[in-house]
């Protein structure tokens, strides 16, 4: 960690009554679970003064411990099916961080993240003092723009038949939210301002680096990812 930047910190959020995969956060990867792997990923950035863990569950804080992170202790309400991530990442901020200037949301299954790409997060919103967010995208594999609609008998037609007859080399690309970080102002998080605006700037990142891991295939195919890395 950089003890120079005692403003700058990451907040993973880990809760541990995840109901699609259970025990997510503390799924294997290799031979750690994957919140200790973006712990790693975090502290070797060498961006964060602190790197917090808000969790309502023994186990997962005593893994956070154990791997260099500081536990944030979320309280019950904030850690059901329906609670966004914006309160938990204020809580996290006025009752652990209050002095924090910026603060990184960063994934707990954020496992193929590499560290350099939150540098360089925290490179780009440094530079712009008028950014209110930095976030990580991905670029859509198909043109989404060519959806189809599958209607409950399983009949197909386009969400926008304008553009059937547009080649995809011809579309504009469109990205999405990768689900592994987001840099934020302070008075960003605690206005609950939304990260997808004219003053928020994006980081692309390589489809390997960005599995938002939701459903069981989705674990599969992060632990192929992870397996295949080098020196795994």
């Amino acid at each position: 960690m950089n003890k120079n930047l005692v403003s700058t910190v990451a907040v993973i959020p880990a809760r541990g009554n995840s109901k699609r995969i259970p025990g997510k956060n503390l799924s294997e990867f290799g031979s750690k679970p994957a919140l200790a792997h973006s712990i790693k990923i975090a502290l070797d950035s060498g961006v964060f003064s602190k790197v917090l863990v808000s969790t309502e569950d023994p186990e997962i804080a005593k893994c956070a411990s154990k791997e260099g992170a500081e536990v944030v202790n979320r309280p019950t309400e904030l850690a059901d099916d329906y609670t966004p991530i914006m309160p938990v990442i204020v809580h996290a901020i006025q009752n652990s961080v209050p002095e924090a200037e910026v603060v990184c949301l960063v994934l707990a299954t954020a496992i193929l993240l590499a560290p350099e790409r939150l540098r360089d997060a925290h490179t780009t919103l440094m530079a712009d003092p008028f950014l209110d967010y930095v976030i990580g995208v991905r670029r859509f594999d198909t043109p989404p723009q060519q959806a189809l609609f599958l209607d409950q008998d399983g009949f197909v037609s386009m969400e926008s038949p304008e553009m059937f007859n547009k080649r995809s080399q011809d579309l504009p690309p469109l990205y999405y939210d990768a689900a592994q970080f987001s840099f934020g102002r302070r008075e960003a998080w605690l206005q609950g301002k939304q990260s997808f605006t004219s003053r928020t700037r994006a980081i692309q990142l390589p489809r390997w680096e960005a599995i938002d891991i939701d459903e069981p295939e989705d674990l599969a195919y992060a632990r192929l990812l992870f397996e295949a890395q080098p020196n795994k």
